[in-house]
């Protein structure tokens, strides 16, 4: 046992993504920086003798944009262990915050701080690889953690190697986890994760489905004006897209889509835009034939009453979250996140749908909507 005597007390910081419109808050850090002059980094600092990490949090988005958040205003995104390349080989612990919005009445974020830091910016969090001048290593490893939709990550740097980050290699290592974020989400909804049958799938984004491969399902992410997608939850909880198998009288993948969303939700789509395909390598469900599962992105025009759907015999429970909420509640890992991200960049770039990151949950009315 020890007595303590070698024992490391490590130092803690705090890291805060303010997020508009799929962009985030980055500041520059100042050229004579002791540490990543020059580098972009989010709002952040260590935490204080005597505080919190979310009082830290507060305390420095204040300090550095002038921004008053309130702790009501935050959630934990990612505990991240770090170890830098310097030569001391110290490690500390990062917790990385995001603002569900801003105060009523606060101004924009400024450079509350300018002999910290030289510039502010907002970066788009899809193409952070654009962030002229390159971002902090570390700052960008707990951002592509976060993206992935992991809350626990090592990043632990090589002596040597540099502060900035280089691409492709990133010192990140995602610690697998339970799914904690959702758990208050599920009990209130009675949802669960959806199981995939069979395995692996990769997805293939912007990519048509290549000659001879068979595609057996059509599924669809399908947008309210707001940038929230459906999600269907069964009498029993699971979860799933909306969308279906195949039939033979379908003339296309989108002639399916179109049927199974409104024999499903009761869904009238208005203009849709192809996503990509998931390659089912096994195909259990299908003889074991590998086949292709299609991924398409459309604006919602209605949804009508609930009623039972033909083919199960049950009525789904239709939701409206955010992409990026729905892949995490299927519970499909990386390649759900991939998919979402990529089906919600082509509705808002392609269908003018607006970029939703929110991280709520809300039942369809069943007497259902009209949007259009």
């Amino acid at each position: 046992m020890s007595d303590g005597s070698s024992r490391y007390l490590g130092a803690t910081d705090v890291h805060v993504l303010i997020v508009d419109g799929g962009r985030v808050l980055l500041l520059r850090r100042a050229p004579d920086a002791d540490y990543g002059p020059g580098l972009w980094t989010l709002p952040s600092g260590h935490v204080e003798d005597g505080e919190d990490v979310v009082a830290a949090a507060l305390r420095e988005t204040r300090e550095e944009t002038g921004v008053a958040l309130t702790r009501e205003l935050l959630r934990c995104e990612l505990v991240m262990q770090h170890r830098g390349p310097l030569a001391t080989g110290k490690t500390r612990n990062g917790w990385f915050f995001r603002a569900l919005g801003l105060p009523g009445g606060a101004g924009r974020p400024y450079n509350a701080e300018p002999h910290k830091h030289s510039d502010l910016m907002w970066a788009d969090l899809d193409d952070l690889d654009a962030v002229p001048g390159g971002m902090v290593a570390y700052v960008r490893a707990g951002l592509d953690a976060i993206a992935q939709g992991h809350p626990y990550a090592l990043h632990f740097q090589e002596p040597g190697t540099p502060v900035a980050h280089s691409p492709g290699a990133s010192a990140l290592a995602p610690l697998p986890s339970v799914d904690h974020v959702n758990v208050p989400l599920r009990r209130e909804f009675g949802v669960l994760e959806w199981t995939r049958i069979g395995g692996p799938w990769t997805w293939h984004p912007d990519e048509p489905v290549p000659p001879g491969l068979p595609t057996r399902q059509s599924w669809g992410w399908l947008f309210a004006p707001d940038g929230r997608a459906l999600v269907l939850a069964a009498p029993d909880g699971c979860l799933n897209m909306p969308g279906g198998t195949v039939e033979p009288d379908d003339t296309d993948a989108l002639a399916t889509l179109r049927r199974e969303a409104y024999e499903e939700a009761g869904a009238v789509l208005a203009e849709t835009a192809y996503v990509g395909y998931l390659l089912d390598h096994q195909g259990l469900m299908y003889g074991g034939e590998p086949s292709a599962r299609v991924r398409t992105a459309a604006r919602l025009a209605s949804l009508g009453p609930a009623a039972v759907d033909p083919a199960t015999g049950s009525t789904w429970r239709r939701l409206l979250a955010s992409p990026r909420l729905i892949a995490s509640l299927l519970g499909g890992g990386d390649a759900s996140v991939a998919e979402a991200r990529d089906a919600q960049r082509a509705a808002h770039e392609r269908l003018d749908v607006p970029i939703c990151d929110a991280w709520t949950l809300e039942e369809v009315p069943k007497e259902g909507v009209a949007f259009t």
